[in-house]
């Protein structure tokens, strides 16, 4: 729909009004005051000092000179008209010529806005929904500028500069708050968490959070609970975007997970326990997002494929063809290629005598090469069904000194604390974040915004 303001002539009431008033007030100011007005002339001395010299005199207009056309004349030098601004929410078959020629751009105009714009952004993209606003002058009748917003956070801006159109890409003007939700699992974390109107980039954040500690995927249950703190940033009051969760707690199978972040000073943001021990182990619990664990670590298993008994040592995460493998810690890589009935396989040796298999991918990402050094959560394959497979999963086995080791019950490394120095500080953080993520107490869940 297009909206046409042209704000100057709603407001000429208003002006003659204000000139009739001011007619009056001027004219009682004439008969009242002397027709010369002293102006103090200041003028800086060799010194530097300033000297007030005689006055130059003004004369002021004769009265008969003074017309109600000039004083409204003069009214509009105080109350200039403001700009005409006309708006246009794109539809399904708009074409920006055809939006801009509706709106009273001329051809020219439009030419030079589309030039202009090239630099910075393919006005052909413009989409269903997004607003054009076009300001003219009031004078002249011409584009002053033209504005497209390309999405919530961003929006092309052109203006007129000395007769030629200037365009730059703006970053919006948004308001971050932070956001408190707390409620109880009833299926899964993800619906769950979305019922209480968690985004779905923080309940993701969450899960890869606590990825060292909970299996999001098969350790989750009725009842469990969580408590997030989180950054929100807002755009005429709606959430354009997420930011960083600040502190989680989640209980499961009644035992108590917490999260707070932390920045120390020189170094990278992270999470930590209470107690100040980094969640980020050695090894996350799964190197993927994953639908459901197909076969868990046995030393006895039917092969789905060879119909024998042999032991299954490590775990099958069934997920989507093409789903991403990540380095399930830091390491390098010391194998890859095709394993034997793995297929296409990665190996990754870690330091303390720990090495990790990844089998049955379809594909390796762009630089896996065997010596590459890999840090944890590194992009490093594609779940497929190579080898002998019965369908898309990814086999992981951990391995400790040579022999395979059953991933969901390693001991492996705890994360590292944090400095002694840093303690007082996180210790008052996290009292801080505990009174924040705690509702009233007889709540079962909340929606605040703090």
């Amino acid at each position: 729909m297009i909206s046409d303001r042209p704000r100057f002539w709603k407001s000429i009431p208003f002006l003659v009004s204000s000139g009739l008033i001011l007619v009056s007030y001027v004219g009682f100011w004439l008969l009242s005051e002397p027709e010369t007005v002293l102006k103090p002339v200041l003028t800086a001395e060799s010194q530097g000092q300033k000297e007030q010299k005689h006055p130059k005199i003004s004369k002021l207009p004769n009265k008969s000179e003074t017309s109600g056309a000039d004083l409204l004349a003069h009214a509009e030098t105080l109350h200039p008209p403001e700009p005409i601004v006309k708006e246009h929410q794109l539809k399904k078959g708009d074409t920006l010529s055809r939006v801009l020629s509706r709106l009273g751009v001329s051809d020219r105009e439009i030419y030079d806005i589309t030039i202009a714009s090239k630099a910075v952004y393919n006005l052909k993209k413009i989409h269903p929904g997004q607003t054009i606003a076009v300001t003219f002058d009031v004078d002249d009748q011409q584009v002053a500028h033209f504005s497209y917003e390309i999405d919530p956070l961003n929006s092309l801006e052109i203006a007129q500069n000395k007769g030629q159109f200037v365009a730059e890409k703006k970053a919006a003007q948004l308001e971050k708050s932070i956001e408190r939700r707390s409620g109880i699992i009833t299926d899964t974390l993800y619906d769950s968490a979305k019922r209480f109107g968690v985004p779905s980039e923080i309940i993701l954040d969450l899960s890869d959070i606590f990825a060292w500690d909970i299996d999001f995927g098969n350790e989750i249950r009725v009842d469990d609970q969580f408590k997030l703190l989180y950054e929100v940033f807002k755009k005429e009051g709606k959430i354009v975007k997420t930011g960083r969760v600040l502190a989680a707690q989640m209980t499961s199978r009644n035992k108590i997970y917490q999260a707070y972040y932390f920045e120390a000073e020189g170094t990278r943001g992270d999470y930590y326990n209470a107690e100040g021990h980094s969640l980020r182990k050695a090894f996350m619990k799964s190197p993927l997002r994953y639908r459901y664990i197909s076969s868990g670590y046995a030393t006895r298993r039917l092969h789905p494929v060879l119909k024998v008994n042999r032991p299954h040592l490590g775990i099958d995460f069934a997920a989507k063809r093409g789903t991403p493998v990540r380095a399930a810690g830091d390491g390098v890589i010391s194998f890859v290629g095709n394993n034997g009935g793995y297929g296409k396989s990665i190996i990754i040796k870690h330091k303390n005598g720990y090495k990790t298999l990844y089998g049955h991918l379809s594909a390796f990402a762009r630089g896996i090469k065997k010596g590459k050094r890999v840090k944890q959560e590194d992009f490093i394959g594609r779940v497929g069904s190579t080898g002998l497979s019965t369908g898309p999963h990814l086999h992981y086995t951990l391995y400790k000194n040579g022999k395979a080791i059953n991933p969901r019950k390693a001991d492996v490394l705890r994360g590292e604390a944090l400095q002694k120095k840093w303690r007082p500080v996180f210790s008052d953080l996290v009292k801080l974040m505990n009174q924040s993520l705690s509702p009233a107490p007889d709540l079962l869940a909340t929606t605040d915004s703090l």
